[in-house]
């Protein structure tokens, strides 16, 4: 499939992965009413070497580390020290996050039984998750993982996995974020980080 956003098209060809098109049809999230994914989560044995290959195609920067899942809740026992290997870019508008296996969960590392790279996920960055959540889970798509942190109004992050996969191969995430009640963007944040890596990328080639 090809589309205007040749950078996303070229990354998920070498990664062979689809688009979101190919498994989901819009109409799909305006009936349950979320907005179109805004991100491509895709789980990878070896979250470096895809990192490398996004970038070499044109994609990112991206911001990578491995964090802790504060909040962990996998099908309603909490989880304790679970771990996360992430890496989060841009291909043109679409958000790519590449995820490892994990630490303290099997979450993303079920869907690399038989392969190094699959789709995992749409992540939805969307407010009033309590009750999207409702809709997705009397549409016949569980939740199975939850997870996030809350300073009272000062920031709240609220995920929420929904188990997809009979119908679609893989799971939908709806994210709610927000700073002082207001909603959070991650965008920004991640495109000034891959501003500032290039900016001093150039400098110490000069």
């Amino acid at each position: 499939m090809q589309t205007s956003n040749k950078v996303l098209d070229a990354v998920l060809e070498d990664l062979s992965v689809p688009h979101i098109e190919e498994r989901l049809s819009r109409d799909f999230f305006f009936k349950l009413g979320l907005k179109y994914p805004q991100q491509y989560g895709i789980a990878c044995r070896d979250v470096a070497a895809c990192v490398r290959r996004a970038e070499a195609l044109g994609a990112g920067p991206f911001l990578y580390g491995t964090v802790g899942a504060p909040g962990w809740v996998e099908r309603g026992e909490a989880v304790r020290k679970c771990k996360l290997e992430v890496a989060l870019g841009y291909a043109g508008d679409a958000q790519i996050e590449f995820l490892g296996p994990g630490q303290g969960t099997e979450h993303y590392s079920r869907a690399l039984v038989d392969t190094d790279v699959a789709f995992h996920h749409v992540g939805i960055f969307q407010p009033g998750i309590e009750g999207h959540a409702k809709a997705i889970t009397e549409a016949g798509y569980p939740e199975v993982v939850r997870g996030g942190l809350s300073f009272g109004k000062a920031l709240n992050i609220d995920f929420r996995y929904f188990d997809s996969r009979a119908d679609h191969g893989i799971y939908l995430e709806v994210l709610d974020l927000s700073v002082a009640g207001i909603e959070l963007s991650l965008g920004p944040v991640v495109r000034a980080y891959g501003a500032v890596k290039n900016a001093l990328g150039n400098r110490a080639r000069t």
